[in-house]
């Protein structure tokens, strides 16, 4: 075998190896029962999206340079154009409609406000996910995804 191809081996279980430990560390969290709360004070349901809702976040979206990206949002989603979208998936396409044109400082923000709720061990598996083990070998085009999968930590 060449040694080229013991070394990329050699990487990629080692990126395996440090997702598994992140998402092991995630799952024990996860197990952990949580303290019961008090009905009054438990977070309500998010209320459903309205058609009208959803089309004004991509509209702003358009204006902003990203016509072509909702295009292929739109597409994931099954649809050429919004009203053919399954209502019951308006929250994920509005999700991944607000992190396009994300940044660098957008990231960085994201990633401080999940480590005061004490998400930091989750992140080396969503920068294996995306290709990466940090933010400076993070590619621009993964931006967007990266942002949403980082929102996403604690979330269920």
């Amino acid at each position: 075998m060449h040694e080229e191809t013991k070394a990329c081996i050699a990487e990629a279980m080692t990126i395996l190896n440090t997702a598994t430990d992140a998402l092991e560390a995630l799952q024990a969290r996860w197990e952990q029962p949580e303290p019961a709360k008090a009905e009054s004070q438990s977070e309500p349901e998010p209320k459903a999206l309205t058609l009208v809702e959803v089309r004004a976040v991509l509209a702003d979206k358009s204006r902003d340079g990203h016509t072509e990206q909702i295009r292929t949002l739109l597409e994931k989603y099954g649809a050429s154009k919004l009203s053919e979208i399954d209502p019951a998936r308006y929250r994920d396409l509005l999700d991944a409609a607000l992190c396009l044109g994300a940044t660098i400082a957008d990231i960085e923000q994201a990633m401080t406000e999940k480590k005061r709720e004490g998400l930091e061990d989750a992140f080396t598996a969503v920068f294996a996910h995306h290709g990466a083990t940090c933010l400076d070998d993070l590619k621009e085009e993964y931006y967007p995804s990266f942002l949403r999968d980082i929102r996403r930590l604690g979330n269920g």
